[in-house]
């Protein structure tokens, strides 16, 4: 079977499908019907643009078949207000319940952060789940060590190290802030965009983690340690090849906003000549 079929009994010949293939892989012929080029068996990268925008379903790809597309649901549609609430409210959550976050739902958020866009829709992205509480209090150890090992070697950090140590000693909570998951994401070594697919897949998991009653914060300390110190790195025991780029803690929230802090103004350079 080959790569790309019409229907030709409801296909209105619109050209949507060739318009939206973000390499220009389908071509118009003699016949009038779309149809894929001579290399894009080899070149497509699947990423169902085509299969997505046909208004009559009349093309069929051989890798990405259209009963496991599912359709667009206009009821669940946000308004652009939704949207810009929903984006504006989410905040970094560092005080949490103690109520453990159940698998199925952890599940169902990488679900969702599947769809972020990857480079070249490569989709390489890996997960890692801790929710062990055993193991969670040993990267809170290792938190301590790292801290006391940085300062000792007196490497330099964004962190003021002293201080987070002083508070580690204290809290043994710095790290995770009691967080009852923390996701780690990360992909294999020789991807070169890896990085940004993996912020990005991460960034999806927790606004979906706000959309489901979850509040989340980036663990920068958890990756400044995975990516410095040994002994987190054979805690973390990646596959090898495999790089960590990334990682989230989650939970429920035990407090609840109810206004949207100010942000600074954005910064803008615009590039086009004059406009009102």
């Amino acid at each position: 079977m080959s790569i790309l079929q019409i229907n030709a009994g409801t296909c209105s010949q619109c050209g949507i499908c060739a318009a939206v293939c973000p390499i220009g892989l389908i071509e118009f012929r003699e016949k009038g019907y779309p149809e894929g080029g001579a290399s894009m068996e080899s070149r497509c990268f699947r990423c169902g643009h085509c299969v997505a925008a046909c208004p009559s379903a009349s093309l069929i790809h051989r890798d990405i078949p259209a009963e496991q597309c599912p359709p667009i649901e206009k009821e669940l549609q946000i308004t652009a207000a939704q949207g810009e609430q929903f984006l504006k409210s989410r905040r970094s959550i560092r005080v949490y319940r103690d109520k453990a976050v159940p698998r199925d739902v952890i599940n169902h958020l990488i679900e969702i952060a599947r769809y972020a866009p990857t480079g070249g829709n490569g989709q390489e992205v890996e997960w890692m789940v801790f929710d062990n509480q055993e193991t969670l209090r040993q990267i809170e150890k290792l938190g301590l060590d790292w801290m006391r090992w940085t300062v000792e070697q007196r490497r330099s950090t964004v962190f003021n190290m002293a201080e987070m140590k002083k508070a580690q000693e204290k809290s043994m909570k710095e790290l995770l802030r009691g967080a009852p998951t923390l996701v780690i994401a990360h992909a294999a070594r020789n991807i070169r965009i890896a990085s940004v697919d993996c912020v990005i897949a991460l960034t999806y998991l927790e606004l979906a983690a706000k959309s489901q009653g979850l509040g989340s914060c980036w663990a920068g300390l958890v990756d400044a340690m995975t990516s410095s110190f040994p002994p987190m790195q054979e805690l973390l025991s990646l596959p090898p090849g495999q790089k960590a780029h990334g990682s989230v803690m989650l939970g429920y929230p035990n407090y609840h906003y109810t206004r949207i802090p100010q942000r600074n103004t954005p910064r803008i350079i615009w590039h086009g000549g004059f406009r009102k």
